[in-house]
């Protein structure tokens, strides 16, 4: 009896003791890149950056991957993109990269002294490792090429190579129902996170960090288009686990869904509009009719309550009139319903207009070399009338055309090929899991409106929204591990 009590002192100490550890992590981490967004990123700060990550990501894994989650969702471009700063020089090392390196050594400490994940290469990591092999001869051979930029070149390379060493150590650290659910309740937790953002960009006028993707019509947005981004993932599975009534409290997850939806709307992304409903019709062909007819029917009644509060709010707007209220209101109104009609009426945008532009030049550049592609590190010559530059063509807002121009037929093919193959192979696997179909038919939807999104941004060619295809596709593919230890 003593020896069971004392047993059941030692969990509950270990398990409080961890989660004070993670707390710790996320703060010290946290509070870090919040030092370098004011002071900026020098030798200083990236040198305890090192040593927090240290202290906290070498004795767990596991927690370098939620971090890399959770940071990048909140913090984005300042954790991913924010390079070394020195006195003579500025190296393009940023925090998520030193976070990645981190964690895949720390898992392989821990594979070392146990041995306890499951090690595969199948047909989609081996397709997977031929695009990054290709990477690599890519990076190599611009090395040799006069007008090749190096610094582009090799962002490009971390961005389709280096990146994608997420989705191994997604598959080979994510095995069990447990720390897949943890890893999947982390997205949403950090979705809930964003809703502060949206609070603070109605209080400003303006959201934080919108400046970085400036509008092509008039209006302001209220969210950062990469948080929206986001909150596209987050709100696609939990309608999923909505479907499946996984919520204890459905009402209160249904106002969150409802908040993150006004969010999406505020951002004034296009693209990420479409790409929601794409994910959406994705998510109904998946379920079943039982649960799709309960999706819907909660989706009904969140529209019917969204519609009240709108018209509650105009209708108080109208009988008791404050100027800066009326004035935000209708800036808003008038801001979504010229994007809307911008949808339509393309060649009017300018945004839409230099997109066919650039993919017609870049056409025209690739026609030249249409199996090998252009290269790494290579610029296009752009004539818009007055004004007249050189684009990057990693720049070219469509992740799967980027890939064609610089890396040809034989690059995209390959890329295409791993995506096919991922996604059917962990289908099957899916459907033998009743437990986590819920989840996986989440991430099935999200990962399809991540891919029809890359069509119209350069999402692979960003780390902040790259990291998530890769995460995605590797969460997908855990329910092979799952499932077949399940049957072991």
């Amino acid at each position: 009896m003593n020896q069971n009590t004392t047993s059941q002192n030692t969990l509950s100490a270990n398990s409080s003791f961890n989660v004070i550890y993670n707390i710790l992590a996320y703060l010290y981490i946290g509070g870090l890149v919040i030092l370098g967004m004011v002071f900026g990123f020098s030798f200083w700060i990236y040198g305890l950056l090192i040593i927090a990550s240290l202290i906290f990501i070498l004795p767990s894994h596991f927690l370098g991957i939620y971090l890399i989650i959770f940071m990048t969702m909140i913090f984005e471009r300042w954790f991913t993109l924010s390079p070394l700063i020195t006195d003579l020089s500025i190296y393009k090392i940023y925090p998520l990269d030193l976070i990645i390196i981190l964690t895949i050594i720390s898992w392989l400490i821990y594979q070392i002294k146990t041995a306890e994940h499951k090690i595969f290469f199948k047909w989609p990591e081996k397709i997977l490792a031929g695009f990054i092999i290709i990477n690599i001869i890519y990076l190599i051979k611009s090395f040799f090429e006069i007008n090749a930029d190096m610094a582009i070149a090799f962002s490009s390379f971390k961005n389709y190579a280096f990146y994608s060493l997420i989705y191994f150590l997604i598959i080979y650290s994510i095995q069990t129902e447990e720390k897949l659910k943890n890893i999947i309740h982390l997205i949403l937790l950090s979705g809930i996170a964003i809703m502060t953002f949206i609070v603070l960009g109605l209080l400003r006028g303006e959201g934080l960090w919108t400046e970085y993707t400036p509008l092509s019509t008039a209006g302001v947005r209220y969210l950062a288009g990469t948080h929206a981004f986001y909150l596209m993932i987050t709100t696609l599975i939990t309608l999923s686990l909505l479907a499946f009534d996984r919520f204890k409290n459905k009402s209160f997850i249904t106002l969150i869904t409802i908040i993150w939806l006004a969010g999406i709307t505020l951002s004034l992304m296009r693209h990420l509009w479409l790409s929601l409903f794409v994910g959406l019709i994705i998510l109904l062909i998946l379920i079943p009719i039982a649960n799709r007819k309960s999706l819907l029917k909660t989706s009904f009644k969140s529209g019917a309550i969204i519609l009240t509060i709108v018209a509650l709010i105009l209708l108080t707007v109208n009988l008791f009139p404050l100027y800066n209220v009326s004035e935000s209101l209708n800036n808003s109104y008038q801001s979504i319903s010229q994007r809307v009609v911008s949808i339509a009426s393309g060649s009017q945008d300018t945004s839409i207009n230099w997109r066919i532009n650039f993919w017609g030049v870049a056409k025209k550049s690739w026609s030249k070399s249409p199996i090998t592609g252009l290269g790494f590190g290579k610029k296009l010559p752009l004539d818009l009338g007055q004004w007249q530059t050189f684009e990057e063509i990693r720049n070219i807002h469509n992740s799967p055309l980027a890939i064609t121009i610089q890396m040809g037929l034989m690059g995209i093919g390959v890329f295409v090929l791993f995506i096919i193959t991922a996604v059917m192979s962990s289908f099957k696997y899916i459907l033998k899991n009743e437990e986590l179909k819920p989840y996986y038919f989440g991430l099935m939807a999200a990962t399809m409106a991540v891919l029809f999104a890359s069509l119209f941004q350069p999402y692979l060619e960003t780390n902040l929204t790259g990291i998530f295809l890769w995460l995605l596709l590797g969460l997908l593919r855990t329910s092979f591990t799952i499932n077949d230890q399940k049957e072991i």
